[in-house]
C-alpha cells in the first residue's frame, strides 16, 4: 500500500507541528520566568533602592526642622519635624513590606528602633527646655543624636547595597535565560526549516512529472482540442486531480457544445424577425400594396411586433448578463402580490383562451406584503405563466396560488396540466443554454427565461424550484419574503 502524499504531509508535519509546539512552551515559561525576574527586580530590589533614598532624604530633613526648632523654638519648625516624621515612618512600613531577605528585615528592625531612639531624645530635649546650645547637656544631646543619625544611615546604605546586589544577580540570570531561549528558538527553527525543504523535495520530486501532463493537457484544452482523459496511475491525491481535471473538460466540451446550441438558438431568433422586418420593408419600398392602405397597416403592424420582439429577446441577455455580473439594479418597494398576479393573469389569459386552458386564481386572504421590485416580479409570473400556457394541452388547466407559509415567506406557485419533467431534468431547467434531450423540455432549457427567473428571485432573497413528474404537470414555485 503506498503512503499517499496526504499522510507523508500529515506526518511530516506533525512533527514540526510537534517542535514548534516544544519550542512554544518552552519559550513561553523560559519568558515567564524572565518576566518574573523583571517583575521582582522593579517591584522588590529597584522599589527597596527608591525607598532607601527616600527615606534618607526624609530623616535628614527630620534633622534639619529639629536643629531648626531647637535654635529658633519657632512652633512651625516643631510641626513640620513631626509631620516629617510621619513621612519616615510610612517609608519605614513600606520598606518593611517589600523587604523579601531576613538580613533586610533585621535591618530594618535596627533602622526603626534606632529612629523611635531619636523621636524619644528629641522629645526629652523638648521636655528639658534647655536653651543654651554650649552647655554640657547639649553637646551630649547632639553627640546621641549623631550616633543615632549615623546608625540609620549606615543600615540604610547596608539595605541599598544588599538590593542593588540581588539586582545584579537577577539581570544576571535574566540575560542567561535570554541567551538560552535564543539558542532554543535558533536550534529548533533551523531543524524545522530543513524538514520543511526536505518534505518539499521529496514531494516536488513526486508530483512534478504528473503537474507537467497536466499542464500540457491544460495548454491543449486551451486551444479548444479536448482530447482523450488523462489517466494517471500515482500518487493517489494526483489521480484524484486528474480524474476531477478530465471531468472538468467534459463539463468544458458540454459548455462549448452548448455555446454552439445557443449560437443556433440565437441565430433562429434572430433570422425570423429580421427575415419579417427585411421582406415587410421591401413591400413597402416597392409599393406592392400601394392602393391598400389596410394591407400596408399589416405591413407596418408587423414590422413592429418583430422589432418589439427583436428588443425583447436582446433584452433579456442583456439583463441576464447584468444579473451575473452583479450589476442589475432593483427598485425594490413595498407591495402587495394580489394585483401583480391579478394583473399578469389578465395579461395572458388571451393566450389562454386560444387553446381552452383555463386559468384559476387561488390567494390566500390578507396576504402580507413584500418588498420587492415590481417590474421584476412581474417579469418572472408572466414567464412561468407563458411556459405553462406554452407546454399545457389543448383543453388543460393551470393554476396560480399565493399563500404565506410557517418561515415568514409567501410561496407563488404556478401549476399546469402539462407533459411534465423527467426527474433527472428538474435542476437543468434553470441553466442558461442548456439543451435537454427529451423531447418538449428541449425547448424550455434552451430560453433565458428560467435562468433570470432565478437571478431575480435569488436577488429578492427567496428560492426558485420545480417538481414535476412526466404525463402530470409540473408545479414551479418561488418564494419571497415577507417585508
Amino acid at each position: 500500500m503506498k503512503v499517499t502524499i496526504f499522510k507523508r504531509l500529515v506526518i511530516s508535519y506533525l512533527v514540526i507541528i510537534l517542535l514548534i509546539i516544544f519550542l512554544g512552551v518552552y519559550t513561553t515559561l523560559r519568558l515567564n520566568r524572565l518576566n518574573q525576574i523583571i517583575n521582582y527586580i522593579i517591584s522588590v530590589d529597584t522599589a527597596t533602592v527608591k525607598v532607601v533614598g527616600e527615606l534618607t532624604d526624609t530623616i535628614f530633613t527630620q534633622v534639619g526642622y529639629e536643629e531648626k526648632y531647637l535654635i529658633s523654638k519657632d512652633q512651625d519648625f516643631y510641626q513640620r519635624f513631626w509631620e516629617i516624621g510621619d513621612y519616615v515612618k510610612k517609608n519605614i512600613k513600606k520598606l518593611e513590606e517589600i523587604s523579601d531577605t531576613v538580613e533586610k528585615k533585621n535591618l530594618i528592625k535596627k533602622i526603626k528602633k534606632a529612629h523611635e531612639s531619636y523621636i524619644s531624645l528629641f522629645e526629652k530635649k523638648v521636655f528639658s527646655a534647655v536653651q543654651n546650645t554650649s552647655d554640657k547637656a547639649y553637646r551630649e544631646y547632639k553627640q546621641k543624636k549623631q550616633n543615632i543619625i549615623n546608625e540609620i544611615s549606615q543600615n540604610l546604605r547596608e539595605i541599598a547595597e544588599i538590593a542593588k546586589l540581588d539586582r545584579d544577580k537577577k539581570m544576571e540570570m535574566a540575560s542567561a535565560i535570554s541567551l538560552q531561549v535564543i539558542k532554543v528558538t535558533t536550534i529548533t527553527a533551523g531543524i524545522a526549516i530543513m524538514m520543511v525543504v526536505l518534505i518539499s523535495f521529496l514531494n516536488t520530486r513526486n508530483i512534478n512529472r504528473p503537474i507537467l501532463l497536466l499542464q500540457e493537457k491544460t495548454k491543449q484544452v486551451a486551444k479548444g482540442k479536448f482530447g482523450p482523459p488523462v489517466y494517471i496511475s500515482s500518487p493517489p491525491e494526483i489521480k484524484e486531480l486528474a480524474n476531477a481535471f478530465n471531468t472538468m473538460c467534459e463539463r468544458l466540451k458540454e459548455l462549448d457544445e452548448m455555446k454552439i446550441d445557443f449560437i443556433s438558438h440565437l441565430s433562429h431568433e434572430l433570422r425570423t424577425p429580421l427575415t419579417a422586418i427585411k421582406e415587410a420593408s421591401s413591400m413597402l419600398l416597392e409599393g406592392v400594396f400601394t392602393d391598400m392602405p389596410e394591407k400596408q397597416y399589416e405591413l407596418f403592424s408587423i414590422i413592429k411586433e418583430e422589432c418589439e420582439r427583436l428588443i425583447n429577446g436582446v433584452n433579456r441577455i442583456l439583463d441576464l448578463s447584468r444579473m451575473e455580473a452583479g450589476m442589475m439594479s432593483y427598485k425594490f418597494r413595498t407591495f402587495s402580490l394580489f394585483p401583480i398576479i391579478e394583473k399578469s393573469t389578465l395579461k395572458l389569459t388571451p393566450l389562454a383562451q386560444r387553446k381552452k386552458i383555463k386559468i384559476e386564481m387561488n390567494i390566500e386572504d390578507n396576504l402580507p406584503l413584500v418588498r420587492i421590485d415590481e417590474e421584476r416580479i412581474t417579469q418572472v409570473i408572466e414567464n412561468l405563466l407563458s411556459n405553462a400556457i406554452k407546454f399545457t394541452a389543448d383543453g388543460g388547466k393551470i393554476s396560480i396560488s399565493a399563500n404565506k407559509n410557517e418561515g415568514n415567506m409567501i410561496t407563488v406557485s404556478v401549476t399546469d396540466t402539462g407533459c411534465g419533467i423527467p426527474k433527472e431534468e428538474l435542476e437543468k431547467v434553470f441553466e442558461k443554454f442548456k439543451r435537454i434531450e427529451s423531447g418538449w423540455v428541449a425547448v424550455r432549457g434552451t430560453g433565458l427565461g428560467l435562468s433570470i427567473a432565478k437571478h431575480i428571485i435569488t436577488a429578492h432573497g427567496g428560492q426558485i424550484w420545480v417538481e414535476s413528474e412526466p404525463g402530470k404537470g409540473s408545479t414551479f414555485y418561488f418564494t419571497l419574503p415577507v417585508s
